[in-house]
């Protein structure tokens, strides 16, 4: 059964934003972002464990046509992807595990 995935109020803005600058850059874009995102959280979230954790707890999947990441924690006893993070690559990566 796959995790339920629960998104963190930063993943939530990260993806609004994210979502609203590509919607400027061409009509459609943005929601194509946003459905690329929850395609891909789908996918990992049937089997979250697939993905190695890369710093303590957290795990990352890469974003297929977007320069994104996804952070993520997984609970395999409540079986819940906690998405932390809709991380854009440019940024500082010293900042994808941080939590504001």
């Amino acid at each position: 059964m796959p995790a339920q995935v629960i998104y963190s109020l930063i993943a939530i803005r990260e993806l609004e934003q994210s979502s609203d600058w590509y919607e400027e850059q061409l009509i459609g874009l943005g929601k194509r972002f946003v459905k690329t995102i929850r395609d891909t959280l789908l996918t990992t979230s049937a089997n979250p464990e697939a993905f190695p954790k890369t710093k303590g707890y957290f795990r990352q999947v890469v974003i297929k046509d977007f320069p994104f990441i996804i952070i993520f924690r997984y609970n395999r006893t409540e079986n819940v992807m906690y998405v932390l993070h809709v991380f854009h690559t440019s940024r500082n990566p010293k900042l994808k595990y941080k939590r504001s």
